[in-house]
């Protein structure tokens, strides 16, 4: 099961070639994730991290780049998970125009304490989440 998110690419997000910046990419990846947490624990993600004071910084990324993604074209950003660990993740994202695969990336993050910048285990609430949108 994935999660998605749909948008459309903006003006602000192309360079001059008229395609989306590489790193704009990232962008698009967090906004899944944040809604991903309201959709699947039922917490919306401004409380995890404002004032759960939990949150998920990336530690490793890898990501390839298929095809162009072009002003005005509407696309899906689909998240599932694999790798859950005691407190990390690995968060597999997914660019999608009309079912071609733009961009794929792996972001490995690690759930933290904010205030001691420490990991901590991965909350129950957001583990069984996880393991709902679990790759098989």
């Amino acid at each position: 099961m994935r999660h998605s998110l749909r948008l459309k690419v903006r003006f602000n997000e192309v360079d001059a070639a008229g395609i989306v910046f590489y790193p704009r990419f990232f962008d698009y990846f967090h906004m899944a994730f944040e809604d991903f947490f309201g959709a699947a624990t039922g917490t919306d993600y401004a409380v995890w991290i404002r004032d759960r004071r939990i949150g998920w910084p990336a530690v490793h990324v890898e990501a390839d780049y298929r095809s162009p993604l072009r002003y005005g074209e509407d696309f899906a950003v689909e998240l599932s998970f694999r790798s859950i660990g005691r407190s990390s993740f690995v968060c597999v994202y997914r660019i999608v125009v009309r079912e071609e695969l733009c961009a794929e990336a792996h972001v490995t993050v690690v759930t933290t304490d904010l205030e001691r910048m420490r990991s901590i285990p991965i909350p129950e609430e957001v583990r069984a989440a996880l393991e709902r949108h679990l790759e098989g």
